[in-house]
């Protein structure tokens, strides 16, 4: 919290160092990873790059159709239905990072609904794809935590409708977060304004100078987005009648 404090008060030096003690009493608090990050981007540290690779740390992966279907096309219209259900609030809580949207309540993995367990399935082979690819190296706080076998400490959909967004954040609870598209806004397609786009690197308060986005991912029905937990990622708004729906969870290592 300190550290936040000084970030948004512009002593990015004392934010790292601050940010530094705190990993030394819990090294995996993924929020002091967070500020660390945006300190050292501030500060412009090189070690700053090796924290929050964008480009080797955000994947994509186009997921295959689960069993029973042709395509992925037309279980995630089916598996869209089935969200309606759960997608009962008119509005976010005041809590949650979207805005102009709902989340769902409790767990999605572990219900044993036909649909939710057949993507897991998949979503299971793509986490094992990331994680596997992982360097083995003690020092990142990413990549010293792997392990051959993993959990879900939670899991969720997200549906955002016009002029919706997530706020900049991060996953407090999680070593690996996620965004799997179900349903996309035709407006995301335009490269240019990259409406409803996820976006990396921003951090979620105004840290003085705002940092820009460092990378940004086209979502698009069937795309599973992984990346560290710790790394700040938000929405860029949309304007459209159409909805954004997704599918998101937290991996921990077992």
């Amino acid at each position: 919290n300190f550290a936040h404090t000084l970030l948004r008060a512009g002593d990015a030096p004392r934010a790292l160092a601050v940010s530094e003690a705190a990993l030394r009493l819990m090294p995996d608090h993924q929020g002091a990873l967070a500020y660390l990050g945006s300190a050292l981007e501030l500060l412009g540290d090189s070690r700053a790059t090796a924290l929050n690779d964008y480009d080797e740390l955000v994947q994509t992966f186009e997921i295959s159709p689960p069993s029973g279907y042709r395509d992925i096309e037309s279980f995630n219209l089916d598996l869209c239905e089935y969200l309606d259900r759960l997608h009962r609030d008119k509005r976010e809580v005041l809590d949650q990072t979207l805005r102009n949207g709902t989340q769902t309540l409790g767990d999605l993995f572990g219900e044993q609904h036909d649909l939710v367990e057949r993507l897991r399935i998949r979503i299971d082979e793509a986490v094992q794809r990331y994680i596997s690819g992982l360097k083995l190296d003690e020092r990142h706080p990413l990549m010293r935590r792997r392990r051959p076998s993993f959990s879900y400490a939670g899991s969720w959909s997200s549906r955002l409708n016009d002029c919706g967004f997530h706020t900049n954040h991060y996953h407090s609870m999680g070593w690996i977060s996620s965004a799997y598209y179900v349903a996309v806004p035709d407006v995301a397609a335009d490269v240019a304004q990259r409406q409803g786009w996820i976006k990396f690197g921003e951090p979620g308060f105004d840290a003085g100078s705002k940092l820009p986005i460092r990378r940004a991912v086209r979502p698009q029905s069937g795309t599973l987005v992984l990346f560290p937990s710790y790394m700040w990622h938000g929405t860029v708004p949309f304007h459209s009648r159409q909805d954004r729906t997704t599918v998101a969870f937290d991996v921990v290592p077992k």
